[in-house]
């Protein structure tokens, strides 16, 4: 007598309440197993399917056991919520990383404005005091050079004597001014 085989199907990711009746609707017999704590199985809908031998699709025999691994429902709830916290902390340090990185950006610039600005009122300050010091050298004029009034009965034998006595240069009309001494006849005698 021929073995009658059916087609097994896929039971992933189902209660394990739900792929019991599936398979043994087929006529597979099912055997299931904590694949993560090897706790006993006592309520089969508080448990989901993660593996199963044979797989999807292949063909199988009438009275054939199907194995199934399966994980209880609470702890795969545990781990979602975990993994969806950890993403959600992923996703908040990238944005906080992200934000630091703008603010990173906007210091720099702010520091970068607040030194040019503080360059340019330096420079100002600078071009200011360099005005200021021209403009008050620009005001000062020297004094006249003052030359010590040469005695009324001044006679300087030459300008040599003349220059001595700081008499030097002597203007026609002074004390101490004669002809001998100005020999270009200028009117200004001991000129150099």
């Amino acid at each position: 007598m021929a073995v009658e085989t059916v087609t097994v199907p896929g039971v992933l990711s189902l209660t394990l309440d739900k792929a019991t009746d599936q398979l043994e609707d087929l006529g597979f017999k099912v055997e299931a197993v904590d694949t993560v704590d090897g706790k006993s199985i006592i309520i089969e809908k508080d448990w989901q399917v993660t593996s199963q031998d044979p797989s999807e699709g292949a063909q199988g025999a009438k009275g054939s056991t199907v194995h199934l691994g399966v994980k209880n429902l609470e702890k795969a709830a545990a781990e979602k919520a975990t993994a969806d916290k950890a993403a959600a902390d992923k996703v908040a340090a990238e944005a906080a990383a992200a934000a630091k990185v703008v603010a990173d950006k906007a210091a720099a610039e702010k520091a970068a404005a607040d030194q040019a600005a503080a360059q340019q009122v330096a420079a100002q300050k600078a071009a200011e005091a360099a005005a200021q010091q021209a403009a008050q050298q620009a005001v000062v004029k020297p004094a006249p050079v003052v030359q010590a009034p040469a005695p009324a009965a001044a006679y300087y034998a030459n300008c040599a004597a003349a220059k001595a006595a700081g008499a030097a240069p002597l203007y026609a009309g002074q004390p101490g001014y004669s002809t001998g001494l100005d020999r270009d006849r200028d009117g200004v005698a001991c000129e150099s």
